[in-house]
């Protein structure tokens, strides 16, 4: 290992350190280094077959914490590890737990495979971007077709309509390695990251079942497709992985959201179209109306109908939608190696779905105010975000 699993522990349980850094550290990839720290975080409820399957420096660092945790069961699995250096970990820890009067399994003892098996051929990658403020993303999953290639589907997905759109298309490997540079470079604005394959079908099965609700027609081809990726399990809720901060914390967090609008992802996020085309005319008003002597009296008219506008727009509804976006895009940053953002997205969601009011939520206040900016220097144009449904279009052509 060449990583020392105190060090690897104490990175994993620092909120400051991100997994890129983790994943410099030991090798291992963002993905597997997030997973690391969510274990580590929840030690006490963590599950020995996930443990199980990360690689070594991550692995003996999850040793490390289930021994403080006195989790002798997730050691037993661990002793286990292909890792001679994690086995070794695992049952030193069994070990110290034994002598100190602590009943430890027997550490299992894997028989060796009859025959060698040939290793299987490596999950190709699947992408999605963060969801917009429509409620929409994309979403793009591969599949091996043995002789032909990668198909390679791309989706787009709303929380409201289900499944919106399809593209699907064969490419060589060659091309598919190039396609995954390609919207890993120009995707960033969009939030676009790799996903695991089980939870980017998830998300698009759950879409589609919504067309049902929503009457927005199926995409065609879709229900072929998704037959040919095999069963999808329900979604994760994403507002489960984030528990609520301590509570000065959550009021930082809280009080900090405005910077949630910085990020290019979430730059385009705005209240709907009709609400503000509503407050527009409202301020057309003030502007001509002889009611009011002079600028000042227009000024402070205008702010007061932007912060009623605010406070009628967050109605039951909207609020729900908000706030499982902002779970989205909390569960998004977190996987992209952005805890800071998560931890502020969640927060946020948290404080939109308790009813919290909006004039006390800078991001929600936002979402009105920053289309209405008050007089001023013209702010420098922002480079164009294209929503997933827009016009960033798949490298492939529908087939």
């Amino acid at each position: 290992m060449p990583a020392d699993p105190d060090a690897v522990l104490a990175l994993l349980r620092d909120p400051n350190v991100d997994s890129q850094q983790v994943s410099e550290a030991t090798g291992a990839s963002r993905e597997e280094a997030a997973r690391a720290a969510r274990i580590v975080m929840g030690i006490a409820r963590a599950r020995a077959d996930e443990a199980l399957s990360l690689p070594a420096p991550l692995a003996a660092a999850v040793a490390r914490a289930a021994f403080g945790a006195g989790r002798a069961d997730l050691l037993a699995t661990l002793a286990a590890h292909p890792s001679r250096d994690v086995a070794k970990e695992a049952k030193r820890g069994l070990h110290l737990l034994k002598a100190r009067g602590v009943a430890v399994p027997e550490p299992p003892r894997p028989a060796p495979p009859l025959v060698p098996t040939p290793a299987a051929e490596p999950d190709l990658p699947c992408y999605a971007s963060a969801i917009d403020g429509q409620g929409e993303r994309a979403v793009w999953i591969s599949r091996s077709v043995p002789g032909k290639g990668v198909e390679l589907g791309q989706a787009v997905l709303s929380d409201v309509l289900g499944l919106l759109e399809l593209q699907i298309g064969l490419l060589g490997r060659k091309e598919f390695r190039a396609f995954g540079r390609d919207i890993a470079e120009k995707g960033r604005a969009m939030g676009v990251g790799e996903i695991d394959r089980e939870a980017a079908k998830s998300l698009v099965a759950a879409a589609r079942r919504l067309n049902e609700s929503s009457g927005r027609r199926v995409p065609e081809g879709a229900d072929t497709w998704l037959a040919r990726l095999g069963p999808a399990a329900p979604p994760e809720d994403p507002a489960a992985r984030f528990p609520a901060l301590p509570e000065e914390e959550e009021r930082a967090a809280v009080e900090a959201s405005a910077r949630l609008h910085e990020l290019p992802m979430l730059r385009g996020w705005l209240a709907d179209e009709d609400a503000l085309r509503a407050l527009a005319g409202k301020l057309d008003e003030i502007a001509v109306s002889p009611l009011y002597v002079d600028d000042r009296q227009r000024a402070e008219q205008a702010a007061r109908s932007v912060a009623v506008a605010v406070e009628g727009y967050f109605d039951g509804p909207r609020r729900r939608r908000l706030a499982g976006r902002l779970f989205a895009v909390a569960a998004h940053l977190e996987g992209v190696g952005d805890p800071a953002n998560a931890r502020l997205a969640a927060a946020t969601a948290r404080a939109i779905a308790a009813d919290v009011p909006p004039s006390r939520i800078p991001f929600a206040r936002l979402l009105v105010e920053k289309a209405f900016p008050p007089p001023g220097p013209e702010p420098d144009p922002a480079p164009a975000v294209p929503g997933p449904g827009g016009s960033v279009p798949l490298i492939l052509s529908p087939r």
